[in-house]
């Protein structure tokens, strides 16, 4: 975002927070039918003695393959372009489109029950925080008569890409993860795990992790992709090549906060 552009942005959230357009926020944060893009006022980026990252925009987005109902994130990026489309790319369907696109705030997804033969649907929403966001994509689901919604993920545009680690007993078949930059995810993985045997299996970077354990002890299955759906369909088929009766120990995603 230009210098220019980013001027009028602010301009247009000083609006919003006088509450001279309210209406237009509740309006469009809840709109599900196309791209939603919110913008968000970075009040550090503001001052004059700000650093070059405060200064600098970042935005989030959140996609969807209505057909198979994974969804995928990004964050941190200076184009709202490149965080659309890495939204995109992560779900790895054909059919997958960015619902919900954010500078300097958060992204949000509401699902709901699925009814079989039919597309997924979905709520988002967006804000200067995460409750904002969430509220809205929850109301976005609520309208659109989504059965047993709920809010499923969210994230901060101007979150780091952080990395994620997964520790593993051989001995016990226990298990512990975490997520954090440099060597926080596998020290304190490895706490979690409370295992003296304990190894790290799988450290990764910006994407979804999973674990899978069946009846073997010491035996597991490892995947990582840019949604869970994938994450842990790789998990499983690598367990059930070495035990049976594979199932699911954890997943999580290395940024963002799921639910």
């Amino acid at each position: 975002m230009d210098y220019v552009s980013a001027k009028r942005w602010r301009r247009w959230v000083w609006l919003v927070a006088l509450g001279l357009i309210t209406p237009v926020i509740a309006r469009v944060a809840r709109a599900d039918d196309d791209l939603v893009v919110g913008v968000c006022r970075w009040e550090p980026g503001e001052r004059p003695d700000a650093n070059l990252e405060d200064q600098t925009d970042r935005w989030s987005s959140i996609a969807i393959s209505p057909s198979t109902g994974k969804y995928a994130c990004s964050c941190e990026w200076t184009s709202r372009d490149n965080a659309t489309r890495q939204a995109r790319e992560k779900c790895d369907a054909k059919d997958a489109k960015a619902v919900v696109l954010c500078c300097n705030g958060w992204c949000a997804i509401a699902l709901g029950k699925h009814e079989e033969g039919k597309d997924w649907e979905w709520g988002v929403g967006w804000g200067p925080d995460r409750q904002s966001a969430e509220k809205y994509a929850l109301e976005g689901a609520q309208d659109r008569k989504i059965a047993d919604a709920k809010v499923v993920f969210s994230i901060n545009a101007r979150e780091m890409r952080t990395g994620g680690a997964i520790a593993f007993s051989k001995s016990t078949n226990k298990w512990g993860w975490s997520t954090g930059g440099g060597r926080s995810a596998p020290y304190k993985a490895m706490q979690n795990c409370k295992e003296t045997d304990a190894k790290i299996i799988a450290q990764e970077v910006d994407c979804w992790m999973a674990l899978a354990l069946g009846d073997e002890t010491g035996a597991y299955g490892l995947g990582h992709a840019g949604n869970r759906a994938d994450a842990e369909t790789i998990a499983l088929k690598e367990c059930n090549s070495r035990t049976k009766n594979a199932k699911i120990a954890v997943s999580f995603c290395t940024n963002g906060v799921e639910h």
